[in-house]
């Protein structure tokens, strides 16, 4: 039983889409090539001014080349029950007697199914609620399209569902509200008169005209290529897409879909259902070359005359190319010691998640490696500290190779990973990164304590350093003596997480920051103290990352006022500290007694950073001028160069004084693509490179973009860039 609903459902909608009725065992509910064409009566009461539009709803999937489905109009009954009676009825129920009052049901089919030979229907029967919803002929605005509904009753007919929630709990598929089977309608709506390329898809795989077969193998070895692909020049191709499912009571549902890619299982086969007679196509696989087909089938057979077409294919290896270069000092030219990761990043398929290829640096900073040509690569070097990650792409890689040469400026921030192994970095790496901060992630868990001499290496003298959840000891003895070293020697620090201040009460470290534990804190409301650092700020410290995040916060007392005082407080009362800043000589620090990670909002937590660092004197990163020379007069934005680009563009800006600039990328529908500057800048001319990918590091589609550059609503400009490939 099904139902079409007199509801207009918002796109933004959370339900899913086309699939086809089937039972548990994932057996099709479709009619036997003997049942077919289909005979429909229709009830010796429709007027017949209502025939047309019928036969017009039924029609639509009559004509579809790739389905041999038929449709045949039996001519009248006098029918009226909902039986199986071997009669296929069409009856439009004016008194409303199959329709108790109030009901929200235009229509409904009934089918009859049979196990006998294979689970099959053997009749289907529609009832339309007339009297409380009466068709319209010609898209009336308080009627429901005769013709559009009756084409959705009739993808019933033939074993298609819903793409839509109605009648249960969504599921099943992607939401495809444009289909002709999507589960809601309106009135005057005669939009799904015309069969979407899904609704065309399901029936050609419940009766298919064409179907295209084959394996993809490794001409070389002739092993199979999972996940190689057949790709069509357009959406041509339609395949299941999941497991049997169950998504309303007593119905069991396969999803599927039209697609443009066919990919190889396990063993290399492939198989598809084909919705044109002819197309292009190109077999592709990561690391071997494309092969280019055209594939054509012959007219179709009719009723039952499912023609196959096997299509081998033995892809070759690409060739292989060396990728080399140096790794130095940027102002010594001294070589940097470095690990090199090289990852495919083209759309192909089969492009592995783990790293191609994997080098260390020699002694004199030298690497080389080989990897398969005509690629496209993300070459990224992990530097030794206090050096920062770099990255750099190679588009389409010769036969003959590519030298990617990386000069390394020294990292602003020491970002210490002292959380015994969980995995929050990621939360400040994206952070730093948001902000235009350069730094070196220094993994404790790998690298041991940091020590004097390495947290000197950075002459900006910052160290973030978080420890994560409660651990024993948060900081080890050897760790407090090196922090409270880099403290004497003018440090700057930023320390966070749980169980700081307890662990440490009445340590020479934390007595020497002007702190002691005070209890446990359950509050997890942070504000910041009005007129400081984190004037205006209010913080969330519950829901963030981690299944045992902010369960042991600190709340802290004051015990040196000359040195320290609040920054952040818990709740409403101010004495509740639950962040401090310290000052001694040119050394500065702020602890918090909860964990940055822990803070609800990423937003907020790259908030929290910014001021944080701000207030350390850290103006690192992008924020620092490209170009010695006089200073700007003024802000001001140029237009990007090369534009049109492809694959990327610099974007230069000007900053005359000391301030806060964001940049940032967007569509043609004003939505924010990516956000490239964010950080405090000193005066003088700055650039920033785009490669045309958002903030998820994925490319972004040929297009109209515009980029806009923001100090604080002192200045704003916004400039055109065009994205070609």
């Amino acid at each position: 039983r099904t139902a079409l609903v007199a509801a207009m459902l918002l796109a933004s909608a959370t339900v899913y889409a086309l699939c086809i009725i089937t039972n548990s065992a994932g057996t099709f509910r479709i009619y036997f090539d003997q049942d077919i064409p289909f005979n429909y009566h229709l009830h010796q009461s429709i007027p017949p001014d209502w025939i047309g539009p019928i036969d017009a709803g039924a029609q639509a999937w009559e004509d579809l080349p790739s389905s041999y489905w038929e449709f045949n109009n039996a001519g009248t009954t006098a029918a009226t029950t909902v039986s199986r009676d071997g009669i296929n009825l069409v009856f439009f129920d004016i008194q409303g007697v199959n329709f108790p009052p109030g009901t929200n049901t235009i229509a409904f089919s009934a089918t009859f199914t049979s196990p006998v030979g294979g689970y099959h229907a053997v009749e289907s029967d529609l009832v339309w609620n007339a009297r409380d919803f009466p068709p319209g002929l010609n898209g009336e605005p308080n009627l429901i399209d005769l013709q559009g509904t009756m084409s959705h009753e009739f993808g019933h007919h033939m074993g298609s569902s819903h793409t839509g929630p109605v009648g249960g709990p969504p599921g099943c598929g992607e939401l495809i509200i444009a289909a002709t089977m999507y589960g809601t309608a309106g009135t005057g709506d005669t939009t799904k008169r015309s069969l979407h390329i899904d609704d065309i898809a399901v029936a050609a795989v419940m009766y298919p005209t064409w179907k295209l077969q084959g394996r993809i193998l490794d001409a070389g070895n002739s092993q199979p290529l999972e996940g190689a692909e057949v790709i069509a020049d357009q959406v041509v191709m339609a395949s299941l897409t999941g497991p049997v499912e169950s998504p309303q009571t007593g119905r069991f549902q396969i999803p599927g879909a039209a697609t443009r890619n066919i990919g190889a299982l396990s063993d290399g086969t492939y198989e598809a259902v084909i919705l044109s007679q002819q197309f292009d196509a190109a077999v592709e696989y990561f690391g071997y070359q494309s092969q280019n087909t055209t594939i054509t089938f012959s007219a179709p057979g009719g009723i039952g005359n499912t023609e196959v077409l096997t299509a081998d294919f033995n892809l070759q290896p690409s060739p292989m190319a060396q990728i080399s270069g140096a790794v130095v000092d940027s102002l010594s030219g001294n070589p940097v010691q470095a690990n090199i990761l090289v990852y495919g990043i083209s759309n192909k398929p089969g492009i592995p998640s783990e790293p191609v290829a994997v080098v260390s640096t020699d002694s004199i900073g030298n690497y080389l490696l080989t990897v398969p040509s005509a690629e496209d690569y993300r070459v990224r070097v992990e530097p030794v500290s206090p050096y920062p990650v770099q990255e750099r792409e190679l588009q389409n890689l010769d036969a003959g190779g590519a030298t990617a040469d990386f000069a390394l400026n020294v990292a602003q921030i020491m970002l210490v990973d002292d959380d015994s192994g969980q995995e929050y970095e990621q939360i400040y790496i994206d952070a730093l990164r948001n902000l235009g901060k350069t730094f070196h992630h220094w993994d404790v868990a790998l690298a041991g304590s940091p020590g004097d001499a390495d947290m000197a290496a950075y002459p900006s003298k910052t160290i973030v350093w978080y420890t994560g959840d409660a651990g024993n000891p948060t900081l080890s003895a050897d760790e407090q003596v090196s922090l409270q070293n880099h403290l004497n020697n003018g440090g700057l620090l930023f320390l966070t997480g749980q169980d700081i201040a307890e662990e440490l009460n009445g340590s020479t470290f934390l007595n020497n920051l002007g702190l002691a534990y005070e209890a446990n804190e359950a509050q997890p409301i942070v504000r910041g103290v009005a007129g400081d650092i984190g004037d205006g700020i209010i913080l969330i410290t519950s829901g963030g990352d981690g299944a045992n995040n902010q369960t042991s916060k600190d709340r802290m007392s004051i015990t040196n006022s000359a040195t320290t005082r609040s920054v952040f407080f818990y709740g409403a009362l101010q004495s509740s500290v639950a962040g401090a800043a310290y000052e001694a000589n040119s050394a500065k620090a702020v602890i918090f007694g909860f964990g940055v990670e822990g803070i609800s909002e990423a937003s907020r937590r790259e908030l929290v950073l910014d001021v944080v660092l701000s207030y350390l004197d850290v103006i690192v990163g992008i924020g620092e001028p490209d170009e010695a020379g006089p200073l700007p007069n003024e802000f001001s934005l140029a237009q990007n160069y090369p534009n049109p680009f492809n694959p990327s563009t610099i974007i230069e800006y000007r900053v005359p004084r000391t301030a806060r600039v964001e940049l940032s990328v967007f569509n043609e529908l004003g939505q924010k693509v990516r956000t490239l500057v964010s950080g405090i800048h000193a005066p003088g001319l700055h650039k920033v490179e785009w490669n045309g990918r958002n903030g998820d590091g994925q490319r972004v589609a040929t297009g109209v973009y515009f980029y806009r550059m923001n100090v604080g609503g002192k200045f704003t400009d916004v400039k055109k860039l065009v994205l070609l490939k």
